[in-house]
């Protein structure tokens, strides 16, 4: 039995979940309008397991999100997830912010293109396939770059995350966009995968990607 603590602070939405061999068993989570995670984050774990009657000894591992993300959250979550497996005696995971949207939703042809703002017209962002594969790296890009707009026309695309700052008459026909903030309910699978796989992170020198 593979239980996981995931951690996703990168954005306003402050989120907890705990997985058993990759499938959410409980989480807790709620997006702010200023980000709070220094007084949700351990609250949030100590309601996630005093729900699930799970103790903190008995987590084979920690996950938290890497980013990209804000500075400050980022730096609340990495610091919850150091201090837990340093004390617990257990192995640190991590997964970028980008990865996690990707499994938000599922479609059976086109690609993804999730997105983290910023500033100003500035985005993160990566491409994945219809698979989850990711087809190339994480890179800044403005809005109006030909990243954007290099896919074929007759090719579905869909964006995820900020698209309330996306002007959507800049597009074709085919693209479709749906508002997403990470979450760690959807690290369950890929945090368990990395566990099996023994992809543990340096506790001493990780560091997140920050903006």
């Amino acid at each position: 039995m593979s239980l996981i603590l995931n951690l996703e602070t990168s954005t306003k939405n402050c989120s907890v979940s705990i997985a058993e061999n990759g499938i959410c068993i409980i989480s807790v989570e709620e997006c702010f309008e200023q980000y709070s995670h220094s007084e949700k984050l351990h609250t949030f774990i100590r309601y996630a397991t005093e729900i699930s009657k799970i103790r903190l000894k008995d987590l084979k591992s920690v996950c938290v999100s890497k980013g990209p993300g804000s500075y400050t959250s980022l730096r609340i979550g990495v610091s919850a997830a150091k201090g837990l497996c340093s004390s617990l005696g257990i192995p640190l995971l991590s997964v970028d912010t980008l990865t996690v949207m990707s499994q938000k939703i599922n479609i059976k042809s086109g690609f993804l293109i999730p997105m983290i703002h910023a500033k100003s017209d500035l985005f993160y962002t990566s491409l994945f396939n219809k698979s989850k594969k990711r087809l190339s790296s994480i890179f800044r890009k403005k809005i109006h770059d030909d990243f954007f707009t290099c896919l074929t026309k007759n090719e579905k695309v869909y964006f995820i995350g900020d698209i309330d700052l996306i002007d959507q008459k800049l597009f074709y026909n085919n693209r479709f966009f749906t508002k997403v903030y990470p979450s760690a309910i959807d690290m369950s699978f890929i945090s368990y995968i990395k566990f099996c796989g023994s992809e543990f992170d340096d506790i001493e020198k990780f560091i997140p990607f920050y903006l």
